[in-house]
């Protein structure tokens, strides 16, 4: 059991952040960003706190105000986030009140997650499973605590999140890989104005029984002494044998939801009082009077709590707004990779298939980079990927290197979070483009936004293959071109190799870079047996050879008389639309083909360039034509080319129909191809 020491540290925390939520709610045209605050739970929160070391990692969710005090953060620093600060230490403005991330050798670390209700539990167990890597293979970037205790990782969520399919994968993966994680789950009974008996059939303690091998507890999360108990043996327990818990705290909501939704609007008297009568920060006083302390030093305990709160948010009121110039800062880290290097034919007879190029750079990347990781679906040492894109790869690294994960692909995006956390580099694999939405959430909730919300303390440095396109009668939910999607979402890099050089030197650059990449794979140009996709084989470049990520290249070139005598046009194009393009050449040497090589960051200089070159234009997509990536590129051209067009700048793309057609008619009918490609540009050369 916590000596008094402990007791009285406890109780000086909680008399803090309950200071503090009463100066929020005493000042709230001054705290006017929506904040939550730990009131009721403070007892759990702290609880877990005071069992963490500098090797840990913890993830707090939006009401562990009280939880961040226990790791030591003061509350002139949370407050700035509170005031969303300049000096805001977590997120230099830019985000919520109590979501904080920390990188440091003094505390646990905290890696950025958002306030989309449970989607921090994929990143978390995504740093378990990295933790659980480090130790298989004895890798120095383990760190352990000063007495060589192994890290421990914690989730903590509210219980209605635990409704969340999201939760779901997470717990599935760290049962089933048994990995060294503690989902901390705080139950108040609400979810905003839902109540559990609404929202849920079970709690997260009856629900956790599902799970073979995750073991699983109960405690009362508003007395201090037994939620600190209870939290020292699990995290004991899961230090020495390294297995995953979940532990069920029943918690009183003693506060708001938020402050924007406050408990009068749906909360009924009879409620609030029955959380009321287990207030956390009575009961301690309490047991604090019976172990000898005295009235008046509870007193001025509770004085020093306030008063020192009074003048910190005075304090944090009065510290400096962020400069505006700033904002866009942190979107990406910078990349090393920033010229093209290396021998692009270096076997000059020898060529290969793009999807051996992606192959042979993944096994080179894998030789001499160790924190390399490749998983997926089917990707394992039994099949190699359903295009054979990592056949031999477990084979030559191991099983604990390259490995099959289940049908989740939340859980594939969202791990990469925290393996990048923990000095891991994943490459990982959604089997088809037309399945990449389940992780869309992820993409856009955690991995697009650490880098910036965490002013560039967590970037995540993930590779994400994506095979896309249509051939040969793949049927609507294999066939889809998702570029649009997957571009609307900022703070990610996107690039679509057409040539097996280019994917090669693609795939080092982005694992090279520490951001993350995309990479959208058209599977029709996988091997070449699509008619008139031959040039997508190429001599292979050397193991050297890298393309930095936003350079363009000029895949057919028209004639200097053509241009010379205002008779040429340029096609701006990737992937598929590469070899439509030069297809239509039939035309004569007036047609030049761009292929953009990265959609994110785009090659811009290179493409108005040539546009004003040439004064005509087609930018050609295999993706659905209306409100595409294509028709917002050529909108972008007009505009920056204006001056020098001969003609409107033309846009060619599939049907606007919500899905690729089985039927190979029927799929002919909807695409591209060269000879549609042909007409358009006829047509663009008449003006």
């Amino acid at each position: 059991m916590p000596d008094q020491s402990i007791l009285l540290k406890a109780y000086r925390l909680m008399c803090r952040t309950h200071a503090m939520a009463g100066i929020y709610e005493a000042n709230r045209a001054v705290c006017k960003y929506v904040h939550s605050t730990s009131r009721g739970h403070e007892a759990i929160q702290l609880a877990t706190a005071f069992q963490l070391g500098p090797q840990d990692f913890v993830s707090p969710y939006y009401r562990d105000e009280c939880m961040i005090a226990g790791l030591g953060f003061s509350p002139y620093e949370q407050m700035l986030q509170l005031l969303a600060k300049q000096d805001d230490p977590f997120s230099g403005g830019r985000e919520y009140y109590s979501h904080p991330n920390y990188r440091g050798d003094d505390r646990p670390t905290i890696i950025h997650q958002s306030s989309a209700t449970g989607m921090q539990a994929i990143p978390t167990t995504g740093i378990a499973q990295g933790i659980r890597y480090l130790e298989i293979t004895n890798s120095p970037l383990l760190i352990k605590g000063a007495q060589g205790e192994l890290p421990v990782v914690i989730c903590s969520l509210g219980d209605a999140s635990v409704t969340e399919g999201e939760v779901s994968e997470a717990l599935q993966f760290a049962s089933l890989k048994q990995l060294p994680i503690i989902f901390l789950v705080q139950d108040n009974d609400w979810g905003i104005s839902v109540t559990a008996g609404e929202a849920r059939a079970m709690n997260a303690y009856e629900f956790a029984g599902g799970f073979p091998g995750l073991y699983r507890a109960q405690v009362d999360g508003a007395d201090f002494e037994a939620s600190f108990k209870m939290m020292k043996d699990v995290c004991d327990f899961v230090r020495r044998e390294r297995k995953p818990y979940l532990v069920h705290a029943k918690v009183p909501l003693l506060g708001h939801h938020t402050s924007g939704v406050r408990k009068e609007f749906y909360r009924p008297d009879t409620d609030w009082a029955e959380h009321l009568s287990r207030d956390p920060i009575p009961r301690l006083r309490k047991k604090l009077l019976e172990t000898g302390i005295t009235e008046s030093d509870l007193l001025s305990i509770e004085q020093t709590a306030q008063d020192t709160v009074t003048e910190q948010f005075n304090q944090a009121v009065s510290a400096a707004e962020p400069d505006p110039s700033t904002v866009a800062e942190h979107v990406f880290v910078a990349t090393p990779v920033t010229e093209e290097y290396g021998d692009r034919n270096s076997h000059a007879h020898d060529k290969i298939m793009m999807v051996d190029a992606a192959l042979h750079a993944i096994r080179e990347i894998m030789a001499t980079n160790p924190e390399a990781v490749v998983y997926g679906q089917d990707v394992g040492r039994r099949l190699g990927g359903v295009f054979r894109e990592a056949a031999t790869l477990a084979e030559q690294f191991g099983d604990h290197r390259v490995f099959n994960t289940a049908i989740q692909e939340a859980y594939l995006v969202g791990s990469c979070v925290g393996m990048s956390a923990v000095g891991l580099k994943p490459i990982v694999e959604v089997q088809f483009g037309d399945y990449v939405y389940p992780g869309i959430n992820q993409l856009v909730s955690e991995v697009s936004k650490s880098c910036y919300l965490s002013c560039g303390k967590f970037p995540v440095s993930m590779i994400l293959r994506v095979p896309v396109g249509a051939y040969g009668g793949g049927g609507p939910y294999h066939s889809g071109s998702v570029e649009t999607t997957i571009l609307s979402i900022k703070g990610i890099k996107v690039v679509y190799p057409s040539t097996a050089a280019d994917m090669k030197g693609l795939m080092k650059a982005a694992y090279y870079d520490p951001n993350p990449v995309v990479i959208l794979e058209h599977k029709g140009l996988y091997w070449s047996k699509v008619h008139g996709t031959e040039e997508a084989r190429t001599p292979e470049p050397d193991a050297d050879y890298i393309i930095p990520i936003g350079k363009g290249r000029i895949a057919l070139n028209a004639s200097e008389e053509s241009v010379d005598n205002g008779e040429s046009c340029v096609v701006i194009t990737w992937g598929m639309g590469v070899y439509w393009a030069k297809a239509a050449k039939m035309t004569g040497d007036k047609v030049e083909v761009v292929d953009v090589r990265s959609l994110f960051p785009l090659d811009e200089e290179l493409i108005f360039e040539r546009v004003r070159l040439h004064g005509k234009c087609l930018v050609l997509t295999e993706e659905q034509q209306n409100n595409s990536f294509a028709e917002a590129l050529a909108g972008r051209i007009a505009k920056h080319c204006f001056t020098s067009l001969d003609a409107p700048v033309e846009v060619l793309g599939a049907l606007n129909l919500p899905a690729v057609p089985m039927n190979v008619i029927l799929e002919h009918a909807m695409l591209p191809d060269a000879e549609k490609t042909r007409q358009k540009i006829m047509a663009l050369l008449s003006y």
